[in-house]
C-alpha cells in the first residue's frame, strides 16, 4: 500500500467518524423533542438560599439517559433559590425555575450517571418539563433543611 493510499484510507475513516458523531447528536436531539424548555428565572424572595451542585436532570426513572436540551446537560455549581411558589437553580449556564405545582416528588439518591456519594447525599427533585424528569443536586454543606423545605414544597403542590 502507498503512503498516498494510505492517507486517503485514514481520511476516509475520519471523515466516516466525524459524520455519525454527527448523525448521533442529531438523533440524540430529536430523541429529547419533547422535553420542553425549563420555565425562567423569577425574582421572588427566596425562604432559603443554598450552595449546590448541579448533578444531571435525567428522563424520570431512567437515571442513565441524561437531558441534553436546553443547556442541561452540564454539571456545575448553582445556587438553590426556595420560594414559597418553587425552586430556582441559578448557575452560570442556566437559569430554572421549577414551579411547585410540577414538582412530583422529592427523594434522596446515593448515585446518578458518573457521581456516586455518601447514601443519600444526592437530592433528587421530580417534576415535569412536559416529559417527565429527575433533576439531581449535591447540597454543599447540611442538606438538612433544604431537603425538608423541597420535600414540603413537593406536598403543598401535590395536587389533592
Amino acid at each position: 500500500m502507498t503512503k498516498e493510499m494510505f492517507a486517503l484510507l485514514s481520511a476516509g475513516f475520519v471523515a466516516l467518524v466525524a459524520l455519525l458523531a454527527v448523525l448521533g447528536v442529531f438523533a440524540h436531539r430529536r430523541r429529547q423533542r419533547d422535553v420542553e424548555p425549563p420555565l425562567p428565572w423569577i425574582d421572588a424572595a427566596p425562604t432559603l438560599v443554598a450552595e449546590a451542585l448541579y448533578v444531571a436532570t435525567t428522563r424520570a426513572g431512567e437515571p442513565y439517559q441524561r437531558i441534553f436540551a436546553h443547556g442541561l446537560g452540564f454539571r456545575g455549581r448553582t445556587q438553590v433559590a426556595i420560594d414559597a411558589a418553587g425552586v430556582q437553580l441559578v448557575a452560570d449556564r442556566r437559569e430554572v425555575r421549577i414551579p411547585a405545582d410540577r414538582i412530583r416528588a422529592v427523594e434522596r439518591a446515593t448515585w446518578t450517571i458518573d457521581r456516586v456519594v455518601e447514601p443519600g447525599g444526592i437530592i433528587v427533585i421530580a417534576h415535569s418539563l412536559g416529559a417527565d424528569v429527575d433533576t439531581y443536586l449535591r447540597i454543599i454543606g447540611d442538606d438538612t433543611e433544604a431537603f425538608e423545605a423541597l420535600r414540603a414544597l413537593a406536598r403543598e403542590g401535590a395536587p389533592s
